[in-house]
């Protein structure tokens, strides 16, 4: 089985995608991480991020994504690095990484071969942007989370408050209207909502909420 849930940043999606994959014994899959490997090993080896010359690595680029406890791991080089891919500037390159079309192609590839070893047994549960429309059209069940920009903004607030990390509350919010912007608009795999996806607004809803509602519609499909 495989379940795929997208949206826009800040919606809930890998809080809630987390909390079904330990309830269901899934795999988790995040494919944001593996943009951020991406810009680690370019980091790494010093490749400057533009196109050609990200192109140029792509074929030398050592970038594995492995299963531990059931949560999605990123080996760079053989090493995994996975614990490294929040710093300032692995995020600061990881977003001009995605922008680049032959680096989500050769991703995808990535990403399916993942399915492959992990979405019979036991299943996995993958979040993203465009998982459902376009890296697993066929997935079992699909859902698109989305919540207001206030709320959004609010949550990314609170995540880095809670980190210790004091941040105003209107940059946050500038810079989520221009990820939104970036990720709708991109020529290859913008973020939509596939057509068969369950749409589930966050606004009023706890983590656990929504994971409550893709556990019920999984337990909906398993029973048809």
């Amino acid at each position: 089985m495989v379940i795929a849930i997208d949206g826009p940043a800040a919606s809930g999606k890998s809080t809630t995608a987390h909390m079904v994959s330990q309830t269901l014994g899934m795999v988790y899959m995040d494919s944001g991480l593996m943009y951020r490997g991406v810009a680690y090993a370019l980091l790494k080896h010093q490749i400057e991020c533009v196109d050609h010359r990200v192109e140029a690595f792509l074929p030398q680029m050592q970038l594995e994504v492995l299963s531990v406890d059931s949560i999605m791991n990123v080996y760079v080089d053989s090493s995994d690095v996975t614990s490294q891919l929040h710093t300032a500037q692995v995020t600061e390159v990881s977003s001009d990484v995605a922008k680049i079309p032959n680096v989500r192609q050769w991703l995808f590839k990535i990403q399916r071969t993942f399915s492959k070893q992990y979405g019979d047994d036991p299943g996995i549960v993958t979040v993203g942007r465009d998982m459902g429309t376009v890296v697993f059209p066929d997935a079992t069940l699909k859902f698109f989370l989305t919540a207001s920009i206030d709320v959004r903004a609010q949550r990314r607030v609170q995540e880095f408050r809670q980190k210790g990390i004091n941040i105003n509350y209107q940059e946050v919010h500038e810079a989520i209207v221009h990820r939104d912007h970036q990720d709708i608009h991109r020529t290859i795999a913008p973020l939509k909502q596939a057509p068969d996806a369950i749409l589930i607004n966050t606004d009023d809803l706890t983590p656990e909420g929504q994971a409550n509602i893709i556990l019920s519609k999984v337990r909906e499909q398993s029973q048809s």
